[in-house]
């Protein structure tokens, strides 16, 4: 995630690279103890591994046998492969079934959330361009929304605008309203945040983007696969897909709760006359015509073959099934860490739960003592908290977290842990 980087000022003490090959023992030798330097199972699920089936779940190891089936192939030569298309072709059209896009919407794979963003911002920095003429183009977003927005906007000389949120931490429509321009491209909402676990208002901001003529596009990267299965569960959500008319494109990362292999992401587009503007087409090469699926050329199969596997072996009861675990394990964190004095649980909507330290409780302190306990997790800091991904985890895992953060908290409080505690991982 970035937050503690240098790694390569890292000095070795002599050649890495060696004159002779190494055995296939000795290669898997020192894999596995690369293995052994991470954390198991049961510290991993709230960073590492977050938004991952835990090992002994038979869908975990049906994804990587598939991935492993087909990882050689290369996907940008699918129309030379028969079989990667067909299994592409029928990825896409679950995708379809499982979010309840139209059938006319259009899937495209990418290598993650950053690049389905991106290639939404691109679309609209293209439409922008041939239909409005703008050539200095801006967009406006909840201050909430995932930072490779930014990230994007500074590769593309594109200026964005982040909105100060409402007091209920969701987008403040009205302010987004009121930043729009001539200039403005895009506008955008989470379905639901990174940071909080929180539903933007979609239908409020298709409407502005519809009133304004501005392109928008749903964040559904995190929740995009859990969504549609907890509302069959009874859960009331905000409606945040092309449901609400305003809405041109969507991401959802089938490498979070589609459970497939990593990297595999997607965008889609409400119709072809959207996905147009996303096309990129060059033959002003020796080679001709160069098309490919999203930004990245060569891409692995692998992926989309475990995404395929994994919806054939789950189908709907089996989604139903993850998505009721997820909720269980919530409840089993609010009912659990609600007995540790000095944190709060602050309401989520769906996927991740952020705990509110009180005031004067160093974050980093109390990240400190969870990390010497292998309790790894993610802090948040508006307003300072950890961040709990929700996943279908086993009771251990909840259990084994809980009981090291109620055994940090008092220590951080009476100084025995404080910040120095942290410096190994900064």
């Amino acid at each position: 995630m970035g937050y503690f980087g240098g790694e390569q000022d890292i000095e070795f003490a002599g050649k890495v690279f060696p004159d002779k090959g190494a055995t296939r023992e000795e290669v898997m030798q020192g894999l596995s103890a690369f293995d052994a330097m991470d954390v198991t199972d049961i510290y991993a699920h709230n960073t590492i591994q977050s938004t991952t089936l835990m090992s002994h779940l038979e869908a975990a190891e049906i994804a990587k046998d598939a991935n492993r089936m087909f990882l050689r192939r290369n996907y940008l030569y699918k129309e030379l492969l028969p079989g990667c298309t067909q299994m592409g072709l029928e990825v896409k059209q679950m995708i379809k079934e499982m979010l309840r896009f139209p059938q006319d919407s259009r899937v495209r794979f990418t290598s993650g959330g950053s690049e389905s963003l991106y290639s939404a911002i691109a679309s609209a920095k293209e439409w922008g361009k041939q239909e409005k003429n703008i050539l200095k183009p801006e967009i406006v977003v909840p201050y909430s929304i995932h930072t490779a927005f930014s990230k994007w906007c500074k590769y593309a000389s594109i200026n964005i605008k982040r909105i100060p949120l409402g007091k209920d931490y969701r987008a403040d429509v009205a302010a987004i309203e009121k930043a729009i321009t001539k200039n403005t491209i895009l506008i955008a909402g989470s379905a639901p945040c990174w940071p909080y676990g929180l539903f933007d208002d979609i239908p409020a901001l298709g409407a502005v983007a519809e009133k304004h003529n501005v392109w928008m596009h749903v964040d559904g990267c995190l929740g995009g696969f859990q969504s549609p299965f907890v509302e069959k569960l009874g859960q009331q959500l905000p409606t945040w897909d092309f449901r609400v008319p305003g809405v041109r494109s969507i991401s959802a990362d089938l490498h979070k709760h589609g459970y497939s292999a990593k990297p595999l992401s997607s965008i889609t587009f409400r119709n072809k006359d959207w996905e147009q503007y996303y096309v990129c087409s060059a033959s002003d090469w020796p080679d001709g015509l160069y098309s490919t699926e999203a930004i990245a050329g060569t891409t692995s199969a692998g992926p989309i073959a475990s995404a395929w596997a994994v919806m054939k072996f789950l189908g709907e009861e089996g989604y139903l099934e993850l998505a009721k675990r997820s909720m269980e394990v919530k409840q089993r964190y609010l009912d659990k860490i609600s007995n540790i004095d000095g944190v709060e649980c602050f309401p989520s909507d769906l996927c991740t739960m952020t705990l509110r330290l009180e005031k004067g409780l160093d974050l980093f302190a109390v990240m400190g003592g969870l990390f010497e306990r292998h309790s790894y997790c993610l802090p948040s800091f508006q307003p300072p908290a950890l961040k709990i991904v929700l996943d279908p985890v086993t009771d251990e895992v909840v259990d084994t977290f809980v009981k090291d953060l109620a055994e940090v908290i008092p220590l951080v409080k009476s100084g025995e842990i404080s910040i120095d505690n942290l410096k190994p991982w900064m």
